[in-house]
C-alpha cells in the first residue's frame, strides 16, 4: 500500500479512532464493579452487562439506516457523528446518575458505533482503493491492539490509583479531538468511488441493486465470522476449568496475541503473495474447526493455549474485514449500505450465539463447556460452505471473463 499523502492525517485520524474502539469494546467490562457502584447498583454487576447487550441493540437498529446515511451525505458526515456519539459514550458512562440513563447512554453508544463502521471503513477503501482488503485488515489490527493493551494500562492506573472516571475522560477528550479534526482533514469524494465498477458484473442491472448468492454468502459471514471467536471467548474460561488449567484468563492473552500475528501476516499474504481473499475466508474456519476438535478430543490445559492460539489467529483475524472488502467491491456504488448489511449479521451474532451459549449452560450444567464446542465447530463448518461458495462465484466470474474475451 502506497500512503497517499491527501489523506495520511486522514488516516491518522481513522486507525487512532479503531484503536479506541478496541478499548471501548473492553473498557466496561474492565471496570464493572466501579460502574455499578457509580450507578446505585451496589455490587450488581448484571446491572453493568445490560448496559452493554444495549450496545449491541442500538449498533443493530442503526445499521439500518447509517449506511444509506453515509452513502447520500458522505463519508465525513457519519465520521463526526460517529465521533461525537462516542463523546458521549465516554462521559455518559462514567457520570450516568442510574442504571436507566446508562441504558440510554448504551443504545447511544450502539448507533455511534455504526456511523463509525459506516463511514471510516469505507473511507479508507475509497482512499485506498489499490489496497482495500489491506486497509480493512487494518481496521482489524487497531482493534485487536487496543483491546491488547488496555489491561496494562488498566494495571498500571491501578498502581498509581488513578479514579477510573479518568480513563473515561481521556477518551471522550480523544473522541472530541479526532471529530473536530474530521471537520479539516480531506476525506474521499465517494460520489466518485461509487462510479466504480463492481467486481461482480452481474451485481448491478440497468442501475438496479442485484442480490447476488455471493453477497448473501458474505452477509451470512457477517454472521459466522464474529460468532465463533466470541463464543470462544465468552467460555474458554469454564472449559480451561473444566480441564484442570489454574489460570484460564491467560488463554484470553495467548489468544490476543495470535490475533494480532494474524491479521499482519493475512495482510501480507494477500498483498504481497498474491493469495485471495475468499481462499482465506474457506481455509481459515476449516483450521479453527479442526484446533477446536482437538479441544474437544483431548483434555489438556496445553491443548487448550494451542487452541487459543488458533482461534486468535484463523478465526479472530479479520475474516469479517475480508468479507467487508469483498461486498465493497460487489456494490461500489453504495459501499457503507452494501456492507451495513454484515454489520447487522454481525450484531445479531453477537447477541444470539451469546444467548445459545447461556440456554447450553443453563441446561447442561458442567457438560456445556464441551457441548458449546461442538456447537462452536458446527458454526465453523457452515463458515467454510459460505466461503467456498465465495470462491466458487469468484472462479466462475474469472471464467466468463475469459470465454467473453475470445
Amino acid at each position: 500500500m502506497k500512503p497517499n499523502k491527501n489523506y495520511l492525517s486522514t488516516t491518522i485520524a481513522i486507525y487512532l479512532s479503531f484503536l479506541l474502539l478496541g478499548i471501548n469494546m473492553s473498557i466496561s467490562a474492565q471496570y464493572k464493579t466501579e460502574l455499578a457502584h457509580a450507578w446505585g447498583a451496589g455490587n450488581n454487576i448484571s446491572v453493568v452487562l445490560t448496559v452493554s447487550s444495549a450496545v449491541g441493540i442500538g449498533s443493530l437498529i442503526a445499521s439500518l439506516f447509517t449506511g444509506i446515511i453515509s452513502d447520500k451525505f458522505g463519508r465525513r458526515t457519519s465520521a463526526i457523528i460517529g465521533s461525537f456519539g462516542w463523546v458521549i459514550f465516554a462521559f455518559g458512562t462514567a457520570y450516568a446518575p442510574n442504571a436507566v440513563f446508562a441504558y440510554i447512554i448504551g443504545i447511544i453508544t450502539g448507533i455511534a458505533m455504526s456511523f463509525s463502521n459506516s463511514a471510516l471503513t469505507p473511507a479508507m477503501m475509497e482512499a485506498y482503493p489499490d489496497s482495500r482488503s489491506l486497509v480493512t485488515l487494518l481496521t482489524k489490527f487497531f482493534v485487536s491492539f487496543g483491546q491488547f493493551i488496555l489491561p496494562f494500562i488498566i494495571i498500571f492506573l491501578s498502581a498509581e490509583k488513578v479514579p477510573f472516571t479518568y480513563v473515561f475522560n481521556f477518551i471522550g477528550i480523544a473522541y472530541l479531538i479526532i471529530g473536530i479534526i474530521c471537520f479539516l482533514v480531506p476525506f474521499p469524494d465517494s460520489r466518485i468511488s461509487n462510479q466504480e465498477k463492481p467486481v461482480t458484473k452481474g451485481a448491478v442491472r440497468n442501475g438496479n441493486v442485484k442480490i447476488s448468492l455471493e453477497a448473501v454468502a458474505l452477509c451470512l459471514i457477517g454472521f459466522t465470522s464474529t460468532a465463533v471467536f466470541m463464543l470462544w471467548t465468552q467460555t474458554n474460561q469454564e472449559l480451561g476449568k473444566a480441564y484442570g488449567l489454574t489460570n484460564p484468563a491467560l488463554l484470553q492473552s495467548v489468544y490476543a496475541v495470535c490475533s494480532l500475528i494474524s491479521v499482519l501476516l493475512t495482510s501480507f499474504i494477500i498483498k504481497n503473495k498474491g493469495i485471495k481473499e475468499s481462499t482465506i475466508l474457506t481455509i481459515y474456519p476449516v483450521i479453527s474447526a479442526l484446533a477446536l476438535v482437538l479441544a474437544y478430543l483431548i483434555n489438556s490445559p496445553i491443548v487448550l493455549f494451542i487452541v487459543s492460539g488458533f482461534i486468535g489467529f484463523f478465526a479472530a483475524g479479520g475474516l469479517l474485514q475480508l468479507a467487508i472488502s469483498l461486498m465493497a467491491g460487489l456494490y461500489p456504488q453504495a459501499k457503507a449500505t452494501a456492507t451495513s448489511t454484515l454489520f447487522i449479521a454481525n450484531g445479531i451474532s453477537n447477541w444470539g450465539v451469546i444467548q445459545v451459549a447461556a440456554i447450553i449452560t443453563t441446561s447442561f450444567g458442567t457438560a456445556a463447556p464441551r457441548l458449546i464446542l461442538i456447537f462452536n465447530i458446527l458454526l465453523c463448518i457452515f463458515g467454510a460452505i459460505l466461503g467456498l461458495i465465495v470462491k466458487q462465484n469468484e472462479i466462475k466470474q474469472a471464467i466468463n471473463e475469459k470465454l467473453a474475451l475470445k
